[in-house]
């Protein structure tokens, strides 16, 4: 460029100024950078499918859309399944005998309400401070408005992350080959730095791409073993839940070095303490058990895993590695950015530092 062509002053000038933005911009993704590694995540796991609906589309916009809805929808399904879930168990919960107290105490309100009674209810709600409904309502209105103020804050940034991580993604996926032609335009196509470039990205797309195959293997492989087991078992249910229970156990692959044990080895305990304290059959839970071990968990997970593997670049051992000692490291989003430091440390490790310890010998 022509800018650096001049005295050296001003060549700093330029590069302070540049440095100056780039802080800028890391202050403005510092908070967000656990959501920025998710959507780069997600970017490298759909994009194959991006680029083989763009053959078909031909119209960026549309294509990374439903590209981002093949993701979204999935994930809306298991939230709202898990919350249909949580809601009829909340039900049971609440038509529990130590409920009945509480019920029994609304009741002559609720016959007001049915009956549309408003004046009776304006009676017996201010007819004096000392009557248990008054009191409860009292103590318990401020402290539920507090809570719910709470978690609208807490869904409310929820939210927010979510849609800044389809935001991330969407303009990933349309415009990444833009800026691959920037970059490479402004470095003038280095071989060197573009080799390099290169090969870290098709390697984090295998990388990530895998974690996607193995969710979605030990997701159906555990979904068919659970609806199996129930149709076998000759005294009842085993897995009351298996599609959310097998939707759990994919998501928990992604969770370093105990993987999905930390979602079926729990539910294997309940299913042991209810053989335990009710008539429940004891094989129940070590059915269970067996075959989430051997089925879900062993099988496809080493297969799936040594498949792709052999496409990446970099030993599978040093991407587990890299999961683990992110989390530890980092937190939730290690998960995703200890992959991408392995990936680039391996890659500058064989294609960079040879020169670079051949120049500083002077060889």
């Amino acid at each position: 460029m022509a800018v650096f062509d001049g005295w050296d002053g001003e060549r700093l000038l330029w590069v302070g100024f540049g440095l100056i933005i780039a802080a800028l911009i890391g202050i403005a993704l510092f908070r967000y950078v656990g959501t920025l590694l998710f959507a780069i995540f997600v970017y490298y796991a759909t994009r194959p499918l991006y680029r083989q609906l763009d053959r078909v589309i031909d119209h960026p916009n549309v294509t990374a859309t439903v590209t981002i809805l093949f993701v979204v929808v999935p994930m809306v399904a298991v939230i709202a399944y898990a919350g249909v879930v949580a809601l009829r168990e909340l039900d049971q919960f609440l038509a529990s005998n130590e409920l009945e107290t509480y019920r029994s105490l609304f009741q002559p309100y609720l016959r007001l309400v049915r009956e549309g009674n408003v004046d009776g209810l304006r009676d017996a709600l201010t007819a004096g401070s000392g009557t248990p409904i008054t009191g409860a309502l009292r103590q318990g209105v401020p402290s539920a408005l507090g809570r719910l103020q709470s978690f609208a804050g807490f869904v409310f940034s929820v939210l927010a992350r979510f849609f800044l991580m389809l935001t991330f993604l969407f303009y990933l996926l349309r415009d990444d080959q833009k800026l691959r032609q920037w970059f490479y335009e402004s470095i003038d196509h280095d071989d060197e730095i573009v080799s390099y470039i290169e090969s870290v990205d098709d390697d984090l797309e295998t990388v990530f791409l895998s974690n996607l195959a193995v969710i979605a293997v030990a997701a159906v492989t555990a979904a068919a073993t659970y609806t199996a087991l129930n149709y076998l078992a000759p005294s009842g249910t085993v897995v009351a839940t298996p599609v959310l229970l097998s939707l759990l156990i994919g998501i928990g692959t992604l969770i370093p070095a105990v993987g999905m044990k930390l979602v079926y080895v729990p539910y294997g305990l309940v299913l042991a303490g209810l053989a335990v304290t009710t008539s429940t059959p004891f094989w129940h839970p070590i059915a269970f058990l067996v075959l989430t071990f051997v089925v879900v968990d062993t099988i496809p997970d080493f297969f799936a895993r040594s498949y792709l593997s052999a496409r990446s670049g970099v030993h599978m051992g040093l991407v587990l590695l890299g999961y683990f000692l992110g989390t530890l490291a980092f937190g939730w989003y290690g998960l995703f950015l200890g992959p991408i430091v392995v990936v680039i440390t391996v890659h500058f490790a064989h294609m960079i530092f040879p020169t670079l310890g051949s120049a500083l010998l002077g060889e």
